[in-house]
């Protein structure tokens, strides 16, 4: 085979295979971590061959499926390599930087991730990108949330919001609109969380990621726990925790069991949805948000 017949084919499937893996995070995290290593199963046959963005890129996405599956230790190893390579790509090089963001958030390193999203923000603004801006927006605002720096954290998502128009893509807007409501209801602000559930659900209806409709029932159950609406809450976690254990690798699972737990109500769990040793196994070092980040 030609040689640059050869390398075509190679960059094609991965490509694929990345873009397979980025698909898949919100419905089958097992699938979105088969389909990456498959794709560094590939690039590692012909890498020599490759354009070094393609290398960075399967990589980086390995990294990603990792850490959504909360194998932290793992995901870093692998971020690391994909950083050690030199690439002339600006898309790339933000991508790369956004999720190794997410994972020193996820790992208590949030200093760490707000200087990798300045990184990101330098990086990407040459590009014009509006939806891709938006994202970083909400990135920024999920860590200085977990900061406790709620005035940033609305600054964020609002704007993002403002990058946003009809035709964006509605993960991007549910995945921002859903870390303000979430922000709402942490600030106490329970009548404007109460006005953006409204605005959301049509969003929701519109994605067919259980995954996503598991978080949304997660948040609906924190709104009705802050209102004092205990039985709605625990219905809500119950729909919740049951539409999650359908994706038993993703470790938001156990925070939520935990979460469940804590909710004094008198009214009994249902046997079978039950958290109670659920949640040790997949121990986390940092209870994640439940909003969808991508």
């Amino acid at each position: 085979m030609d040689p640059i017949d050869r390398t075509a084919r190679f960059t094609e499937k991965i490509k694929a295979l990345i873009d397979s893996s980025f698909a898949s995070r919100y419905d089958d995290l097992e699938a979105a971590l088969r389909h990456s290593l498959a794709a560094v199963a590939l690039v590692e046959e012909a890498r020599d061959e490759l354009p070094p963005e393609v290398v960075v890129a399967a990589w980086t996405q390995h990294g990603n499926a990792l850490r959504l599956t909360g194998c932290y230790e793992e995901a870093e190893l692998t971020l690391a390599r994909a950083g050690s390579l030199p690439v002339a790509d600006r898309p790339t090089r933000v991508r790369l930087l956004e999720i190794q963001a997410s994972l020193y958030r996820n790992t208590g390193r949030l200093d760490s991730a707000a200087r990798c999203l300045a990184k990101a923000m330098e990086e990407h603004t040459p590009l014009g990108d509006p939806v891709g801006e938006a994202h970083l927006h909400n990135l920024f605002g999920i860590v200085y949330a977990e900061q406790g720096r709620r005035p940033e954290a609305f600054r964020s998502f609002q704007n993002a919001m403002t990058c946003l128009g009809p035709g964006s893509p509605p993960d991007v807007v549910v995945a921002t609109c859903h870390n303000l409501f979430e922000t709402l209801i942490e600030a106490g602000e329970l009548e404007e969380a109460s006005a953006a559930l409204v605005i959301l659900e049509p969003y929701y209806r519109r994605l067919t990621s259980p995954r996503i409709a598991g978080k949304a029932e997660w948040l609906r159950a924190r709104l009705c726990r802050a209102l004092h609406q205990l039985p709605a809450a625990r219905l809500a976690y119950e729909r919740a925790y049951e539409i999650l254990s359908t994706e038993p690798r993703s470790p938001e699972l156990a925070a939520l069991a935990r979460e469940m737990a804590d909710l004094v109500d008198p009214m009994p769990l249902s046997p079978a949805l039950s958290p109670r040793g659920e949640g040790e196994r997949d121990s986390l070092a940092v209870p994640p948000s439940p909003g969808p980040e991508g």
